[in-house]
């Protein structure tokens, strides 16, 4: 595999994980759960033991949250390995703030509400005929406020 190839499938890959980070925040979960394979598992990151499985089931997991529940991930520290042309792993730190729509702040924007948390996840991707999709997300926790 050539330098620019690898560079194709890193971003790729890359791109994944920050599309899961803003449809996530924007309640796209039909957009969410379509970069995962259909058999894909997930593990969120207060149950890092606990997977869901499949798309439907990552999808209802994320519809069921509470509607008045407001987030932004910050996410940072991106690397990618590539192990072929079809799978590569990857890792990411993510920042959580979170909010209820129905909490103004003082001056700007929603109230921030605790806990803020840090984490991390840890991903595996597969080359479909329609792109790059998570096979498996496994988040955790590291730190909270």
């Amino acid at each position: 595999m050539d330098s620019l190839q690898r560079l194709v499938i890193e971003q790729a890959c890359s791109r994944l994980m920050n599309q899961f980070a803003v449809f996530n925040d924007t309640g796209r979960f039909v957009e969410l759960s379509e970069l995962f394979v259909p058999e894909a598992k997930y593990a969120r990151p207060i149950l890092p033991d606990v997977w869901i499985e499949g798309r439907a089931a990552i999808r209802a997991s994320f519809e069921s949250r509470p509607k008045e529940r407001v987030g932004r991930h910050l996410i940072a520290n991106i690397l990618i390995d590539v192990k072929d042309g079809e799978h590569a792993s990857g890792t990411c730190y993510a920042l959580l703030y979170s909010g209820s729509s129905d909490k103004l702040a003082e001056k700007f924007g929603l109230q921030a509400l605790p806990p803020q948390l840090v984490g991390e996840y840890e991903d595996e991707f597969v080359l479909t005929p329609t792109g790059w999709k998570f096979a498996s997300r496994k988040g955790r926790i590291i730190f909270s406020s």
